[in-house]
């Protein structure tokens, strides 16, 4: 079990203050047919770990992140989570972007 499974286990206290905080503000650029960047507000000293319909799909060392390979007109939800010292926050907002 990790750290994080862990900590929520054990409560709203123990998540709050052992997880780095979620990235917040997740936005989405305007897609085209197989691609659309997403954007969020930074995480002092955090890298991120950026999910599509619940899979991770890539990482980040900064605030933003180019997702490729879509599928012209469909429908993807996005996450955003921070890793600090390999422990990863609860993820962001979750935001559905429809590609052109």
């Amino acid at each position: 079990m990790d750290l994080r499974n862990r900590v929520q286990q054990q409560g709203n206290f123990l998540t709050k203050s052992l997880l780095p905080d979620a990235p917040a503000n997740v936005t989405a650029s305007i897609p085209t047919a197989t691609t659309v960047t997403l954007t969020w507000d930074a995480v002092g000293g955090a890298s991120y770990r950026i999910y599509k319909d619940n899979v991770q799909v890539g990482t980040s060392d900064t605030n933003t992140y180019k997702v490729t390979g879509l599928t012209t007109a469909t429908a993807y939800n996005f996450e955003v989570t921070a890793v600090i010292n390999e422990v990863e926050s609860l993820r962001s907002n979750k935001i559905t972007v429809t590609t052109a």
